[in-house]
């Protein structure tokens, strides 16, 4: 019995240490896969501090016009002072067969994925109040940048969904976003329907209780992206990661506003005072792109630089809304399939273009605006891990290859909007 009993006892205390360790076990396999989730979910945010001799990737700054049309640059002889953008494309090279989406969503949307509207959704103007954004699940150019190095900032012009903390820039690849994010306000109050748009998030993820509503009232908007950027010039760690900078330019949208020194310079023009004031915004946005570059230069870091410019559509001229711009020889505006709101004026600049033997002139292969992100992806040397891209890398076609691609998509007639896609 005494026998029987001590077996028995033997018999529990080995049936709790097995109990125990299944148990250790157990926690051990739950912490590996916390981990592992853990590093898959970072993995996009993790940069690379340090670089051989000539692997660093450039600074990037990619400069975005709104409404631009693709006759309105001085270097089309259009008596409209734009010597800054001329000098660059004079330096670098001109796109000469680049097309973009016939609206400002679907273009930016398009640029930040790599991926069509038809794949994305987002095929239409984003209307203030709508919940309409570029999915969540889609990876951005900021996010692929990061895996590359790249510290990443945003001035300006969002429109790409606001109507959750997530769909804000900070939380797509941004470290840092200065500007507003519906598609159009004032130049001078910053009011966009009746509410104040203008904000500051200075940090990744920055959403409630971090993101601050900032009050710019009564100062000009190209001015104001201009002096933000030139302090995340300054202040960038030249021995950190290199700068990507997206300045998103609210000029040259409506409503056609600009201080009255730049349209002053067009007194004596034959022209009209909605061209006048159309000028003088080109002209305003122009200077804040050189102020900008001079800025880059100051800190030592002009000749590792990359300088891409972009409209997001041709100018408004007739279908949904109508401008001063100019997208003469081609046919239509903004909102419409013909080229005049599909093609516009696309250029690469800056000394970086030297180090991947791109020529300067023009370039008159076929370039979309979904070929930005695997452009600069391989630029930075990180692999895009997302959905299916839609664009091509150029890199080697700038660099006279051949021709990377030979159809694009231009996408759907955002006009007239549906009342489901306007919020309301």
């Amino acid at each position: 019995m005494l026998l029987r009993k001590v077996r028995s006892a033997i018999d529990a205390c080995i049936w709790m240490d097995r109990r125990k360790l299944w148990r250790w076990l157990v926690a051990a396999v739950a912490l590996c896969v916390v981990a592992i989730a853990s590093l898959h979910r970072t993995s996009g945010a993790v940069q690379r501090r340090s670089w051989g001799p000539g692997e660093r990737p450039p600074h990037i700054l990619f400069v975005v016009l709104d409404d631009m049309g693709s006759h309105d640059l001085g270097l089309h002889g259009t008596g409209i002072d734009t010597p800054i953008m001329d000098k660059m494309v004079e330096d670098g090279v001109y796109l000469s067969n680049y097309y973009v989406l016939p609206a400002c969503s679907p273009t930016r949307a398009a640029l930040m994925s790599g991926r069509y509207p038809l794949h994305t959704g987002v095929n239409n103007i984003i209307f203030e109040g709508s919940t309409v954004g570029l999915p969540l699940d889609e990876e951005t150019l900021p996010q692929i940048l990061a895996r590359g190095g790249y510290k990443r900032h945003m001035v300006g012009k969002w429109h790409m969904g606001s109507a959750r903390w997530e769909q804000m820039p900070t939380f797509r690849g941004f470290e840092s976003f200065y500007g507003f994010v519906n598609g159009m306000e004032d130049f001078f109050s910053h009011a966009a329907g009746g509410a104040h748009d203008f904000r500051y998030d200075d940090r990744e993820k920055c959403g409630p209780g971090c993101s601050k509503v900032v009050d710019e009232r009564g100062k000009y908007s190209s001015h104001l992206y201009a002096d933000a950027a030139i302090d995340i010039i300054d202040q960038h760690d030249l021995e950190g990661g290199p700068l990507f900078l997206y300045l998103s330019f609210q000029a040259v949208h409506a409503p056609e506003q600009v201080p009255e020194e730049y349209e002053r310079r067009y007194n004596g023009k034959d022209w009209s005072k909605f061209r006048k004031t159309y000028a003088g915004m080109l002209t305003c946005a122009d200077e804040a792109i050189g102020n900008v570059t001079a800025a880059l230069k100051a800190r030592g870091m002009w000749e590792d630089t990359l300088v891409i410019g972009t409209t997001d559509n041709g100018g408004p001229t007739e279908t949904c809304v109508v401008s001063a711009a100019s997208n003469w020889p081609l046919r239509g505006g903004k909102c419409s399939l013909w080229e005049g709101g599909t093609r516009g004026d696309g250029f690469l600049s800056g000394p970086a273009l030297d180090r991947y033997k791109i020529p300067k002139g023009s370039n008159g292969n076929l370039f979309h605006v979904v070929d930005w992100l695997p452009t600069l992806a391989e630029i930075a040397g990180a692999e895009p891990q997302g959905k299916p891209l839609d664009g091509v890398s150029q890199l080697q076609s700038l660099a006279q290859g051949p021709a990377a691609r030979h159809d694009a998509y231009l996408g759907t007639i955002p006009w007239p909007v549906p009342a489901s896609e306007q919020g309301q």
